[in-house]
C-alpha cells in the first residue's frame, strides 16, 4: 500500500528554486511555504543555491536581473516577489498566500517541464551521435534525491560516459539518463564532448601547449647591416671625421 501511495509523487518531476534579493524572513517564509503546499503541487520544489529551474528575486533584484539579461547562462523563469510589480513577468505580492503561490508554481513548473522536454529531445538526439558526458564537480544535494541519481553520479564521476553506455553501466532507464544529464548541463556540473574524443595534454592545458604546425614560427631576427647603420648614423651627423674622410 505504502508503495502504491507514493508512485505518483515519485513520477512528479523534479524542480529547483533558487531565491535572491529577498529579505530573510521573507526567504525563510518562501521555502516553509513551498515545503508545505508540496503534496498539492503538480511538480516536486527543492530549493538549491544557483543553477535552479526558477529564479524567485526581490523587486529591487528584479531589476538588476533585467539589465543581466545578455547573460550567456540559460535563460530560466523569473519570479519577482516584493512590493512593486516590475514592467513584465510573473509576481507574487508580499505578504505571501499559499493559494496564490501554489497557482504560481503550477504554472511556471508547466513551462518549465515543457522546455526541459524540448531539452530532453535535444539531448537524445545528442545522444544517438555517441556525445561523451563529463562531470565537471560533484553535483548539489538537490540535484541527487534518489539513488538512482547518486549511482549516476558516481559513475559519471569516474570516468566521462554517453548516455548509452551510463544506461548500460547503471541499469537505469533512458529517461532517467536524460533527465539527469539535462539538469546537470542547467546547473553547469556536467560538459559535453562531441566527435572523437580529444587529445588530453591539449584540451586539459591548452594555453601551455605547443602545437606543431598550428602557427608559423617566428621570424628569425636578422643581424642590422652595417651599411644601413652607417647610413642612419651620417644622417645624425655622428661620423667620425675619420669615417668622413
Amino acid at each position: 500500500m505504502t508503495g502504491f501511495s507514493a508512485s505518483p509523487r515519485a513520477r512528479r518531476p523534479l524542480l529547483s528554486f533558487s531565491i535572491e534579493g529577498l529579505p530573510a524572513r521573507d526567504e525563510l517564509l518562501f521555502k516553509s511555504l513551498v515545503r508545505l503546499l508540496d503534496h498539492r503541487t503538480h511538480q516536486h520544489w527543492a530549493w538549491q543555491v544557483e543553477g535552479a529551474d526558477l529564479r524567485v528575486v526581490g523587486d529591487r533584484a528584479a531589476v538588476l536581473s533585467a539589465e543581466a539579461a545578455d547573460s550567456p547562462l540559460p535563460p530560466v523563469p523569473l519570479l519577482t516577489v516584493g512590493d512593486t510589480p516590475p514592467p513584465r513577468g510573473p509576481f507574487l505580492r508580499l505578504p505571501l498566500h499559499a493559494d496564490a503561490l501554489e497557482a504560481m508554481l503550477n504554472r511556471l513548473g508547466a513551462m518549465v517541464v515543457h522546455a526541459r522536454e524540448l531539452g530532453l529531445a535535444a539531448s537524445a538526439e545528442r545522444g544517438a551521435r555517441g556525445e561523451e558526458y563529463r562531470l565537471l564537480r560533484w553535483p548539489s544535494v538537490a540535484l541527487l534525491d534518489s539513488p538512482v541519481r547518486m549511482k549516476l553520479a558516481t559513475l559519471l564521476a569516474s570516468r566521462p560516459s554517453t548516455l548509452a553506455a551510463l544506461q548500460q553501466r547503471s541499469n537505469a532507464s533512458a529517461q532517467e539518463c536524460a533527465d539527469f544529464i539535462a539538469a546537470l548541463e542547467r546547473a553547469g556540473f556536467v560538459a559535453g564532448h562531441g566527435g572523437a574524443p580529444s587529445r588530453a595534454p591539449e584540451s586539459i592545458w591548452p594555453d601551455s601547449q605547443v602545437h606543431p604546425g598550428s602557427e608559423a614560427p617566428p621570424p628569425a631576427r636578422e643581424g642590422v647591416q652595417p651599411g644601413l647603420l652607417a647610413r642612419i648614423r651620417s644622417r645624425l651627423g655622428l661620423l667620425s671625421s675619420g669615417s668622413r674622410a
